[in-house]
């Protein structure tokens, strides 16, 4: 009775080893591009005595909607924040230091600045830069295939070293 069960305990640590050692995490990952410049909007806040409004707190309201912000952020340390708008129409902008310094501006964009269109549309042609991840499925893959081949070669080894004694 005992012979029966060492083979099978031992193969058991061996697994659990095994999951205890580093993995690869299967999380989602994350990527970059380099947006068309051309459709985004810049404003630069400056103190009357052309001081930039370092890190002041900017919010953007989208033409449908001035009660809620479309974007939030904080300026540069030149005093400029940059954001893409999605429609066209009056844009209002407003940026307060915290200090009682408060300016809004409202900024006219024409035509359709969309810019997940505009990427869209034009892929990688304008300067765009989306890179390609198709490798890290495929060594995704071959993680499955190894590991599906281990666990049966290993069964199969048990098998065969039982087969042996009988």
């Amino acid at each position: 009775m005992r012979s029966k069960i060492w083979p099978v305990f031992s193969i058991l640590s061996l697994l659990f080893l095994f999951a205890l050692g580093p993995c690869p995490a299967a999380a989602h990952g994350t990527d970059h591009r380099i947006l068309n410049p051309e459709s985004a909007i810049a404003v630069e806040f400056v103190y009357s005595d052309n001081e930039p409004l370092r890190y002041a707190e900017v919010l953007v309201f989208s033409p449908e909607n001035d009660e809620v912000e479309y974007q939030n952020g904080r300026t540069d340390r030149n005093g400029r924040f940059v954001f893409y708008p999605d429609q066209p129409g009056s844009w209002h902008v407003q940026a307060n230091d915290g200090t009682g310094h408060q300016e809004k501006v409202s900024v006219d964009v024409k035509g359709g600045n969309d810019t997940h269109a505009d990427l869209a549309a034009t892929g990688n042609d304008s300067g765009d830069h989306v890179q390609d991840h198709s490798h890290d499925r495929i060594t995704r893959l071959w993680a499955i295939i190894l590991g599906i081949s281990l666990i049966a070669n290993m069964f199969l080894a048990f098998y065969l070293s039982k087969a042996r004694r009988k």
